[in-house]
């Protein structure tokens, strides 16, 4: 049981995030089922989605609608998500992240009722509710589930999937916490699943495997974050997170003379947004970059190293200890530093994110653009 303190932290926190917030939320009318709570509220509107059954759609605060109790998402974690920072007035590479959301359900077969332009203007509306400012960090998150079905787990007995976003301020680290690094652990009992279990390119709502990697890599919550292995004991990833390592090789007179930095293999991993961009980054610095299958516990640590770990609310955050093990000097690395400004300077570019003050127009416009121009 949780202690007094953590509970009082928690729930201060919670009614932070609950007084700021606002809600999309989309579903299908089954009599019976959907919450009287969403049928009634204030704002709820018919959408024209052309499914053969009647959708309501509307932007709430969180405590003035409800999910339904036959959710497949709630009953079997059947569904995928996105998490997409705001930043600087910017929805922070939104395009790549809306791309992949639809990667995701169409593999799982899950098709979600909007298309992507009208999805993002119904996810600029609930942000705009919230009245986010500039100076502020925010975060969505945009969840598709297989929606309302009976109490068995097929999917075919499922009658249209929800979706629902959820936006509010964010502060997931200290600002001390980027400038000291921060340490982690190794969970070694609970595995990593590769891809012949559950893909990990699939944003997929189950993270009850890295719930529990959490639980024993960070033991019991001391730390902040635990790197979790594959079945043969390499590094897959962290629970939230992706890892890099840098090693600096040095010539003659202890000048540096090349920078080495690996992430493990999308095998066992997300192939994340961020860390694609850390990738780019590095290679325009110069530094040889490599996805690598056998990246150990032991090659993050020692003389020498550095390390990081990327994610969308995390950024870029630099990691000084693994399981109380010195990474290089035990502050952050140069590189670190570098690739930790650059895409500082990137989440500060308009032409990297998504207006909060978007019009429609814009929306569509910003979709059907290229891409942004970090990830070329």
């Amino acid at each position: 049981m949780a202690d007094k303190k953590s509970v009082v932290t928690a729930l201060k926190a919670m009614e932070g995030v609950g007084a700021r917030a606002r809600v999309f939320v989309s579903m299908p009318v089954v009599d019976g089922i959907t919450p009287k709570s969403f049928l009634n509220a204030r704002g709820v509107e018919k959408t024209r989605s052309g499914e053969p059954l009647t959708r309501m759609h509307g932007i709430f605060p969180p405590d003035s609608v409800g999910l339904s109790f036959f959710d497949h998402g709630g009953l079997y974690g059947d569904g995928c998500f996105e998490g997409i920072l705001i930043k600087n007035g910017l929805v922070f590479l939104y395009k790549e992240h809306m791309e992949r959301l639809w990667r995701s359900a169409g593999s799982l077969r899950i098709e979600i009722p909007y298309t992507i332009e009208e999805l993002s203007w119904q996810v600029v509306r609930a942000i705009q509710a919230t009245g986010i400012k500039k100076s502020e960090t925010g975060y969505i998150r945009l969840i598709v589930t297989r929606g309302i079905g009976d109490l068995g787990l097929n999917p075919r007995k499922c009658v249209g999937s929800t979706v629902y976003a959820i936006v509010s301020t964010i502060k997931l680290y200290p600002r001390e916490a980027y400038d000291m690094g921060i340490e982690v652990g190794v969970s070694r009992k609970i595995r990593r699943p590769g891809n012949s279990i559950l893909d990990p390119r699939i944003k997929s709502d189950n993270y009850l495997n890295n719930v529990l990697g959490l639980f024993e890599g960070t033991n019991n919550m001391r730390l902040l974050e635990s790197i979790m292995l594959t079945d043969r004991g390499f590094i897959a990833e962290a629970t939230v997170d992706n890892i890099f390592s840098v090693t600096r090789e040095y010539g003659r007179g202890g000048k540096s003379q090349k920078v080495r930095v690996v992430t493990p293999v999308g095998e066992y991993c997300l192939e994340g947004i961020t860390r694609a961009c850390i990738m780019e980054f590095a290679k325009r610095f110069g530094y040889d970059v490599e996805e690598v299958p056998d990246l150990m516990p032991l090659d993050l640590v020692g003389p020498g190293k550095e390390c990081f770990m990327t994610g969308t609310g995390a950024g870029i955050m630099p990691i000084v200890k693994v399981c109380g093990n010195l990474v290089g000097d035990g502050k952050p690395g140069p590189a670190t530093r570098k690739l930790l400004a650059e895409i500082e300077r990137a989440m500060a570019d308009p032409a990297n994110g998504l207006d909060v003050n978007a019009t429609r127009q814009d929306v569509v416009k910003h979709i059907r653009q290229k891409k942004a121009r970090l990830v070329k």
